[in-house]
């Protein structure tokens, strides 16, 4: 393999545009270059996640990473040792070098099967991760990529419940609003509440042991010149710590709408939850984390950090599910993550198909 046949990949992989939901073009490159790097067994299942794999038996490693965006195209362009582009740090860059490593090892060294597996939908609701939870798919370890920085292990993220709340009120003149409750404004009365309560309950230890809601949307219905808006919905996203779980957030949030209601006469209140996906830690003495760590040390030369990230990934459905080792790893600054100048140091990608190759490699020499 030329040496700059990953950087070239991973340029085209950045100029096919994949936000959520629009992820076939790019399902259809990768299917083909793996095809071309002798990947077998290489297939779109029904969600559109690529699914390609290398050498036999076991154990069974899984490389996941996501082929998604979020919306924003970015031109991609090279500068001062930077590849630009949407998705440059979360997350093509890890996916196309855990292709790129997978491709490179030697399978009469090693013993057991690597499955790549390219998914859909993670940056919404996670369909594609979902969907190899429903087929029954059996791995022993799973390492899924996302920007860690080359020299850091993601080990836990928190969880995260999104909801909407509506508030519904009678319509009216706003020469007479006094007579009328704006919906508006009685969204906006929900929203402080929730937000002063679980503001109330952050931890002194930060914010991955924190609950933290944001408002990601607002919609108002009705309004308009001269009429009192009756109808508006708020969209939040309802972040989680460990010792929070989904059905725990969901009857406090619950308690509150409710209680909401009940003040306020001539206000209807609905709530209706979008996605909830646990908060999850892996086990940070696992095979697959001191593998890692191990092929860290042995690239860049230094001890492996452990890190805790305060978002939530696709980690946290497949560990919960599977209850196997798993850990996040990839190339990038997270912080550059969904902004409007994504860029990826390109020496950083390239080490860090090394360290996936090297974790490869420790995971499927004999565990004697």
């Amino acid at each position: 393999m030329e040496r700059d046949y990953p950087i070239k990949l991973l340029e085209k992989a950045l100029k096919t545009y994949s936000p959520s939901g629009k992820e076939r073009e790019l399902a259809t490159l990768l299917k083909e270059e793996m095809k071309a790097l002798g990947f077998r067994n290489v297939q779109l299942d029904k969600a559109g996640n690529v699914h390609g794999e290398v050498g036999g038996g076991s154990p069974t490693v899984m490389l996941c990473g996501h082929m998604d965006t979020v919306p924003g195209w970015i031109p991609v362009r090279f500068e001062d040792g930077r590849l630009h582009g949407r998705g440059a740090v979360d997350a093509k860059s890890a996916l196309v070098a855990m292709i790129v490593a997978a491709s490179l090892l030697e399978l009469e060294d090693v013993s057991g099967r690597v499955l790549m597996v390219g998914v859909v939908d993670e940056e919404r609701s996670s369909r594609g991760i979902r969907q190899l939870v429903d087929d029954g798919l059996k791995v022993d370890y799973a390492i899924f990529g996302e920007p860690s920085g080359a020299g850091n292990i993601t080990f836990a993220y928190r969880g995260r419940l999104n909801f909407k709340v509506t508030c519904k009120t009678e319509a009216g003149h706003v020469g007479a609003q006094h007579l009328h409750r704006n919906a508006v404004e009685e969204a906006y009365g929900l929203w402080s509440r929730l937000k002063t309560f679980f503001k109330a309950k952050e931890s002194p230890h930060g914010v991955f042991y924190s609950p933290t809601p944001i408002i990601t949307g607002i919609r108002s219905e009705g309004g308009g010149f001269g009429v009192v808006p009756d109808e508006c919905t708020v969209n939040v996203d309802l972040r989680l710590p460990p010792t929070l779980r989904c059905h725990e957030a969901l009857q406090i949030v619950k308690k509150l709408v409710e209680e909401y209601g009940r003040e306020k006469p001539g206000v209807s209140v609905e709530l209706k939850v979008l996605d909830m996906v646990e908060p999850y830690v892996a086990d940070r003495k696992s095979r697959l984390i001191r593998a890692l760590k191990d092929s860290i040390r042995e690239v860049l030369g230094v001890s492996a950090r452990l890190i805790k990230k305060t978002g939530t990934g696709d980690m946290n459905i497949f560990g919960a599910s599977l209850g196997v080792p798993v850990a996040t790893y990839g190339p990038g600054n997270s912080r550059l993550s969904h902004t409007k100048d994504e860029y990826i140091e390109v020496e950083e990608f390239l080490a860090s198909i090394k360290v996936y190759k090297g974790t490869l490699e420790r995971l499927l020499r004999s565990e004697n």
